[in-house]
């Protein structure tokens, strides 16, 4: 990065000097016209950017030529309201790419070989339950044609049944899916 020390622009390219000067004739390697300065990149401070981001400065001339600066700010609320918005969906970027997703036949198949548990005793297992408007809901996913790795019913049932480890429930999701 170059700096015009006759308008203080700084910022420039080899590219744009050149540009700016085309009747000029540049030797190989560049050597920009008297009036640019080459500027030192200097590193960037260290800072925390979940609250703070670094902003380049005018370069400041020292002895040894112009030299980048940095200055630290803190994050305005939309950069910390767009932080959070690209965290959460991360993590259900992350959440969907873990999730496993059989179909009821699969996972029905899969509990009656391997824990011998059939679709009457889930059935039993969710009617026990207390809260009526989760045992509706435990009822209706139970049922549905897919079953997903992370649907909290679902995990429910499981853990009802033995799958009661995220561990146990993700490899019994896997071994379905190949039925």
């Amino acid at each position: 990065m170059y700096i015009d020390t006759t308008t203080n622009e700084w910022g420039l390219t080899q590219a744009a000097i050149m540009q700016r000067h085309p009747l000029t004739v540049f030797p190989d390697p560049f050597v920009p016209l008297e009036q640019y300065a080459l500027v030192v990149d200097q590193p960037q401070p260290a800072f925390d950017a979940a609250t703070h981001k670094t902003v380049e400065l005018p370069p400041v001339e020292g002895e040894s030529g112009f030299l980048q600066q940095w200055d630290i700010v803190p994050l305005s609320s939309e950069e910390l309201a767009q932080l959070e918005a690209d965290r959460l969906a991360a993590e259900k970027a992350a959440r969907d790419a873990a999730r496993i997703t059989i179909s009821r036949t699969q996972g029905l198949v899969y509990i009656y070989r391997n824990l011998r548990v059939t679709e009457a005793d889930v059935e039993t297992l969710i009617a026990g339950m207390d809260d009526e408007d989760a045992k509706y809901e435990a009822g209706l996913y139970f049922r549905a044609s897919t079953w997903d790795s992370d649907n909290p019913h679902v995990l429910m049932f499981g853990a009802g049944i033995g799958l009661d480890t995220p561990a146990k429930l993700e490899d019994a999701f896997r071994a379905a899916q190949t039925l």
